[in-house]
């Protein structure tokens, strides 16, 4: 079999990559390739074990989790211009997906502002990552026909997101509101016998996910001290179709 050839990192050009849960067999070939070309690299948190497969390049950690913030992402956006308009070959290496909850849009728009060039290599994120855990599809022809991805995250500034119509829902970063998450649920009628699942540190040695229903959720939840990143998915009826409740182990 021929080799695959390597994407060229163009001029003039920052690429966005979305690297997965930093485990290096999650990268895409494009990811891989760009990355071995790189002389700056401006990585999230929990990526920093992809490091030592890039040693030409300068990582530098400018994550963020409720509550740390190594750089404010005003901070971010000046950093991939200043880079790129040095001359540096740089990338943008994101957890998960660009798509879901990156902020990639707003650094996107400043590399825009700036005259600079930008591209998107997607990379797996932690509904994915959930889904080879389990073992299953997220979706059902039957009883997962529509699903949903939304943020828990609300506080004084950011109003709690309205439960949309459909019959499964994956929220990501509902960590610190998930017993509000489990009520709103209950108090839209949802039954009590609903598959609640929950994914933590999904793509790592130290993941775990708990498969259960809206009913027991809180006893579930006081008895495990679940890390973050946190991923919930409800209404996955099809993977919980005995109503039992059990546990994969990692």
């Amino acid at each position: 079999m021929l080799p695959l050839p390597p994407t060229k990192f163009k001029e003039n050009t920052v690429y966005l990559i979305g690297g997965g849960s930093g485990d290096p067999s999650y990268l895409t070939l494009e990811a891989h390739s760009i990355l071995s070309q790189a002389e700056v690299v401006l990585h999230d948190m929990y990526l920093e074990a992809l490091e030592v497969f890039y040693p030409n390049s300068e990582w530098i950690h400018v994550g963020k989790k409720k509550g740390i913030h190594s750089k404010k992402q005003s901070e971010i956006n000046d950093l991939l211009v200043n880079y790129a308009k040095s001359g540096k070959k740089t990338v943008r290496l994101k957890a998960g997906d660009l798509s879901f909850f990156a902020r990639s849009s707003e650094e996107l728009n400043a590399l825009r502002e700036n005259n600079i060039s930008s591209e998107l290599i997607p990379g797996i994120s932690s509904p994915q990552l959930l889904a080879k855990k389990l073992n299953e599809s997220l979706t059902h022809r039957e009883s997962a026909r529509s699903i949903s991805y939304w943020s828990g995250y609300w506080d004084k500034e950011i109003s709690p997101v309205d439960i949309p119509n459909t019959e499964a829902h994956i929220i990501f970063m509902g960590h610190s509101r998930i017993f509000d998450i489990i009520d709103k649920f209950l108090q839209a009628g949802k039954p009590p016998e609903t598959s609640f699942i929950i994914g933590s540190n999904l793509g790592r040695e130290t993941n775990e996910v708990i498969v259960t229903n809206l009913r027991e959720a809180k006893s579930v939840l006081t008895k495990n001290n679940f890390i973050n990143p946190l991923l919930i998915a409800i209404g996955l009826n099809h993977i919980n179709e005995a109503k039992e409740i059990f546990t994969i182990e990692s």
